[in-house]
């Protein structure tokens, strides 16, 4: 056991020094909130230069409603924030012939506008538009127009039915749906997109840290295999102390990390309100998701590092590991496709099943507690089931890395790791 304090505490020291270790420490946070919530805090802000919209329609009032819908849309809901944050301006043009509509086009192609709605009488009697401008791959403004188009023919029938401007806006006034989350029979914070993001985030932290510090076991095998610094660490301690040894030291590197990114969240991130698609959220980010957040990274780790550790002392060079890597990986890639239906439906027969699975419970069971906490022996039966794998496995790999850390040459195929694993 000294022996292998020995070596985790070399292990951890070695990697806490590196400028690597700092730069992830900050860059890693920095890439998930760039990636996730940056781009549409970009896209909720206003855009100093406005986008210029023609509604060609023959129906003046139906191209009025369009607009009044686009330019000042009411403060009911956070899609109708999120237009008009885009700026846009909107001319109603009643001519709608041939001649006009090849004007208006050679106005998109000189980009004195940037598109244009037409919707002659055939079209609005059949309820198809066509919207045409220089890129047809802003869908956000394509939805607003679908959105506001739908908005002005509604109004147009309950019009035509004596519906007066009041009673118009009263009936198509938009409904506004604040999700809540219910815990032990209480009404809590924390529900809606805030939880989801919240989710979000965590997973990908989650994945992320279990792959790179699964990966850096792997590669740190390999260079000391390379070197053959093994064959003089072998005169000290046995392979198996020299794996726990390495293991252990690399998943106190993990867990410094995570403590360095919850003090930062606890004290830079409390109450900070983020806005995306015009919605106002704050980040879920208690003690007690924190908390599991640590155990099953220490678990998940525990289990991918055992492997990557047998990968590593099988091969001879990083570019060999590289080729194989994907096996270790499919069930962590497994759980982020299985990810949106769990954070779904938490309580369906295939979250269950899923989560309860060791190989992906470190992500699919933190799921599920961020969401809707699951019964507790749901929690405990996974984490049962997680440590037992964890033994079975480290048995395993310490068995092929006893073998293959003195191994040179080609790579063994399968049957020769099977008779390592009988042999040591």
């Amino acid at each position: 056991m000294h022996n292998i304090f020995l070596f985790a505490r070399r292990e951890y020291l070695e990697t806490v020094r590196k400028k690597s270790f700092l730069v992830m420490t900050i860059l890693l946070p920095a890439l998930m909130f760039g990636f996730t919530v940056l781009p549409s805090m970009l896209m909720s802000r206003k855009n100093g230069e406005a986008q210029k919209l023609v509604v060609a329609t023959p129906n003046a009032q139906f191209g009025d409603d369009i607009r009044a819908r686009i330019v000042a849309p009411p403060e009911a809901g956070p899609s109708e924030e999120g237009q008009k944050a885009r700026n846009i301006v909107v001319d109603v043009d009643t001519n709608v012939s041939l001649a006009e509509e090849k004007r208006l086009s050679q106005e998109v192609s000189s980009r004195q506008i940037d598109g244009y709605l037409w919707a002659p009488a055939e079209a609005l009697a059949a309820r198809k538009f066509d919207y045409r401008a220089s890129s047809s791959s802003d869908f956000d403004l394509q939805s607003t127009l679908q959105s506001a188009a739908q908005f002005a023919l509604l109004k147009e029938a309950l019009r035509s039915h004596g519906a007066s401007g009041d009673e118009l806006e009263s009936a198509l006034k938009t409904v506004d749906i604040n999700a809540q989350k219910v815990q032990n029979g209480k009404v809590v914070a924390g529900g809606g997109a805030g939880l989801f993001f919240t989710t979000l985030l965590l997973m990908v932290l989650l994945y992320t840290t279990i792959i790179i510090y699964g990966m850096s076991v792997m590669r740190s095998v390999i260079e000391e295999k390379n070197s053959r610094i093994f064959e003089v660490l072998l005169s000290a301690a046995t392979p198996r102390e020299l794996m726990a040894g390495k293991i252990l030291g690399t998943a106190l590197v993990g867990l410094t990390q995570i403590a360095i990114w919850t003090f930062a969240a606890a004290t830079i991130g409390a109450g900070t309100m983020i806005s995306m698609g015009g919605q106002k959220f704050q980040l879920s980010l208690s003690v007690f998701n924190m908390i599991f957040f640590g155990a099953f990274f220490l678990l998940g780790f525990l289990l991918y590092s055992a492997l990557s550790a047998a990968l590593g002392s099988s091969v001879n060079s990083e570019q060999e590991a590289q080729q194989l890597q994907m096996i270790v990986l499919m069930p962590l890639i497994l759980s982020v496709i299985f990810m949106t239906p769990v954070i779904q439906h938490p309580h369906s027969t295939l979250s269950v099943v899923l989560s309860l699975i060791p190989f992906c419970a470190p992500l699919l069971m933190y799921i599920r507690i961020v969401v809707e906490t699951p019964p507790m022996w749901q929690i405990g039966l996974s984490i049962v089931l997680l440590i037992g794998t964890i033994y079975v496995m480290l048995s395993i790999c310490s068995r092929i890395y006893r073998i293959g850390i003195l191994m040179y040459g080609k790579r063994p195929t399968l049957p020769e790791i099977v008779k390592w694993m009988k042999y040591a």
